[in-house]
């Protein structure tokens, strides 16, 4: 049974079964779902005011100043208890009792209280006659107000209230004028002026919060975001005009044409579990691209990124995400036509575009490119591939795109790669068609392989590592010596091989592919 539906009646009858021993405390307070510390009150209660004691209490009781400050310095020196003070005095309750000492303590005065009601009657709605039937009443009991709430059941404020409106403009200041808006017959010339005054400047104020927000809007194209919220641009310019126009929200809403819920609810809305992936990913992805300096697609930072956050991340996220932050690759520049060369020997395309090798020191494919430093000076760069991982296996640098350039790249190659007998593949330049590199490769008992003319395709990983190197490191820079373009070739080359992961190699770098095939 709850306890707020007892009596004062069963209250007792409860008090008397424990006191009979017919039931215990604990049991008392399961059985009748009340609380330990309620019985305990009861049981009080009983003792000093009988059965009055566990009536509801309608009035409040009168305490003196003096039994108040005895009250408190009976507690403060010591003498008696808590309980022993509320009974001795017949103190309500034991928060009466701390806010007489709270008072005492912080030296405000403890005035007598002589009852009464309890706390005021809760207000509610009336009429236009109750009202002046409760002005009446209460004029006619000389302004009590709490016996007028008492009454007629409403509020101290009301009644007080209502007396004040009543000596001001009697009856007809009772009327409830809230939310009505005077009848035109009811304008006076006055008003309606400053009611046209008002429209005014409320069209010239919408005037001003239409041109701001399609200022802030037009243009502004629906695309994803990380939060991913349908009509965010919206919001967002809502929030600028707002904060740089001083508007209203109310106003500015309406111009959109939008609830204002919606906006206060984007406002205040608590950030998804995705969004905050998404910004964890998207600093991630910032770093690595500016410290690579721009050169990362969507696949290489989908790489890095996945080796970094060590879970699986899908390569349109982070192409979404790349477009958010508006930044992509570096775009490739089309290579220069060369003039062709009558060759010395040839030999057969054996390759055939069959890029693919079982076991590293397979197939070898190579090349020669062009680098411009300084004033217009010219480097050139000899280097060979290595097509099962895709490693550069030796590279060399000169001033002239000779002959020795050539033998020099593969004279390295064989060193690092001593006893292999590689298919060998590369264009038909002139150092490749010469009979002194036919040769060398013959005594290396080497199988050479030349692309068809014309189809620099037949050689696509050699150029396309040189597309590779162009676009994310060459291009981006303007050298003045031969030092600092050499510096940053060996410098990108150990990059290559040691550091970028590549898709084909199981997102890997060449290195460690070659390292686990071995």
């Amino acid at each position: 049974m709850p306890r707020n539906k007892l009596n004062a009646l069963e209250k007792l009858a409860i008090l008397q079964e424990i006191e009979a021993g017919h039931i215990g405390v604990r049991a008392t307070v399961k059985k009748y779902g009340i609380a330990m510390s309620t019985l305990a009150n009861w049981q009080r209660r009983y003792r000093l005011y009988g059965t009055e004691g566990l009536e509801v209490r309608k009035h409040n009781r009168s305490y003196s100043e003096e039994l108040k400050h005895q009250a408190v310095k009976d507690y403060l020196e010591g003498k008696l208890s808590q309980n022993q003070v509320i009974d001795k005095y017949g103190i309500a309750c034991r928060a009466l009792l701390f806010n007489w000492i709270k008072k005492y303590t912080g030296h405000s005065s403890l005035k007598a209280c002589t009852g009464g009601t309890t706390a005021m009657t809760k207000g509610r709605k009336t009429t236009w006659q109750e009202r002046i039937d409760i002005v009446l009443y209460c004029l006619a009991n000389g302004q009590d107000y709490t016996k007028t709430a008492m009454q007629f059941q409403v509020s101290y404020q009301q009644v007080y209230g209502w007396v004040r409106k009543y000596a001001e403009g009697g009856q007809d200041a009772l009327q409830d004028g809230r939310g009505r808006a005077k009848a035109p017959e009811e304008l006076t010339e006055v008003d309606e002026q400053k009611y046209a005054m008002k429209k005014l400047e409320y069209e010239i104020e919408r005037l001003r919060a239409e041109k701001c927000f399609l200022k802030k809007v037009t243009g502004v194209r629906k695309e994803v975001s990380l939060s991913q919220h349908r009509q965010e641009n919206i919001y967002l310019a809502i929030q600028a005009v707002q904060r740089t126009e001083s508007m209203t929200i109310q106003l500015l809403c309406g111009v959109a044409g939008i609830p204002r819920s919606s906006y206060y609810k984007w406002l205040n809305r608590t950030p998804s579990s995705r969004e905050l992936e998404n910004r964890k990913l998207t600093e991630m992805m910032m770093s690595m691209y500016e410290k690579v300096e721009g050169t990362f697609g969507y696949r290489q930072l989908t790489l890095h990124m996945r080796r970094e956050w060590q879970h699986p991340i899908n390569h349109k996220r982070v192409q979404r995400l790349m477009r958010i932050k508006r930044i992509q690759s570096v775009i490739r520049r089309k290579k220069k036509k060369y003039e062709r060369s009558t060759p010395q020997q040839v030999a057969e395309n054996v390759l055939n575009r069959k890029f693919q090798a079982e076991a590293p020191n397979e197939k070898w494919v190579t090349d020669v490119t062009e680098f411009k430093y300084g004033n217009s000076q010219k480097a050139y760069l000899s280097a060979i591939l290595d097509l099962h991982d895709k490693s550069i296996v030796s590279y060399v640098l000169g001033h002239s795109n000779n002959n020795p350039l050539v033998f020099q790249t593969l004279d390295l190659a064989l060193q690092a790669a001593p006893n292999s007998k590689p298919l060998i593949h590369s264009d038909r330049g002139y150092q490749y068609t010469s009979l002194r590199f036919k040769e060398m490769l013959d005594k290396a008992n080497m199988t050479q392989s030349m692309s068809r003319v014309g189809r620099c395709i037949d050689n696509g990983p050699m150029e396309s590592f040189w597309g590779t190197l162009k676009c994310e490191k060459y291009y981006l820079h303007t050298y003045r010596t031969y030092e600092e373009l050499k510096k940053d070739i060996d410098d990108y080359i150990h990059f290559y091989n040691n550091e970028r992961l590549q898709a084909k190699l199981n997102g890997l770098s060449p290195i460690e592919f070659r390292t686990k095939a071995v």
